[in-house]
């Protein structure tokens, strides 16, 4: 994880054989037991939720002052892996088929799901972030892990509404 930030930050490389080469090249001295891109590659997938919990810190700890905290924003956005034409063989046990109803079209891939702090005349920041296969519709998401947020006014596309969930 040292490696994947340091390099990211520092070095401005963004793909991770590019992260592997530079720390082979550079790092060696820090990191003998380096090995293998694929070795690489495998233990920085087994770090996905240490990732997850460390950008949930960053977002509490860098909260602007501006920050509406009584007022969330949701929103998602298809991250197309190919399109819906063909049969996706890209992390196959992540993404399936979805529909973008913004851009009129199918796809496979995942879907990022966005609950952002409201923020004056600015961009909103983020709160918390998920990412769920493609098919998974943004009510499901709000309902399992946003809902039972309490003293909150959510504001959503039209996919949120949903009058009987929300009078009970």
């Amino acid at each position: 994880m040292t490696i994947y930030l340091f390099t990211v930050q520092e070095e401005q490389r963004f793909s991770i054989k590019q992260i592997h080469k530079y720390a082979c090249d550079y790092l060696h001295d820090w990191f003998p037991r380096l090995g293998s891109y694929a070795g690489f590659s495998n233990r920085l997938n087994q770090l996905s939720e240490a990732f997850r919990r460390f950008s949930a810190s960053l977002f509490e700890d860098f909260l602007p002052w501006d920050c509406l905290t009584d007022q969330s924003l949701l929103d998602s956005m298809p991250i197309i892996t190919c399109s819906g034409k063909r049969n996706g063989k890209v992390a196959k046990d992540l993404t399936d088929k979805g529909y973008c109803s913004t851009k009129s079209m199918y796809y496979y891939g995942v879907k990022l799901h966005a609950l952002a702090f409201r923020r004056e005349n600015k961009i909103p920041f983020p709160e918390e972030i998920q990412i769920t296969p493609a098919s998974v519709n943004d009510l499901t998401v709000f309902k399992e892990a946003w809902s039972e947020k309490t003293n909150r006014k959510f504001f959503g596309d039209k996919i949120y509404i949903n009058e009987d969930f929300f009078l009970n």
